[in-house]
């Protein structure tokens, strides 16, 4: 099961009595996570989300296309978390490597920008976009 980075400020509880809970997955640290490891997120996906020298718990990749993702465009990745106090602590360090690679040609992103101001979204080498980590199923238009 993939350890991915995840922002549990952006987790949201279902229902009153209910115990399970849905979390975006729309993070630069997510992405950035996803894309050292070379994963792209696919329906039913099993992911260990976790908060640096905090806390950790199980969760389910889904698509959902009713949500827009950071750029408002329809559709974006959540976590489903089935029972939320399943959390436990994580003593994991926060990765220490800036490196983000293309997910097709694993060209570092970082490296093909001077400073953030000039970050590319489209490799230079294969034109894969930053986002492809993230990217719909490819059943979904």
């Amino acid at each position: 099961m993939p350890r991915i980075y995840a922002d549990f400020n952006a987790i949201e509880y279902i229902g009153d009595g209910d115990f399970s809970a849905e979390m975006a997955l729309t993070g630069y640290g997510t992405l950035a996570s996803l894309a050292r490891q070379r994963i792209r997120l696919i329906e039913g996906m099993s992911l260990l989300l976790y908060e640096p020298n905090d806390i950790e718990c199980e969760a389910v990749a889904h698509f959902d296309s009713s949500r827009k993702d950071p750029a408002g465009r329809l559709g974006a990745w959540v976590a489903k978390i089935s029972d939320h106090r399943q959390t436990r602590d994580c003593f994991v360090e926060r990765e220490s490597s800036y490196v983000h690679p293309c997910l097709v040609c694993g060209n570092d992103f970082a490296a093909q920008s001077n400073t953030l101001k000039n970050f590319r979204e489209v490799c230079i080498n294969c034109g894969a976009s930053v986002m492809e980590p993230m990217a719909p199923p490819q059943n979904v238009t």
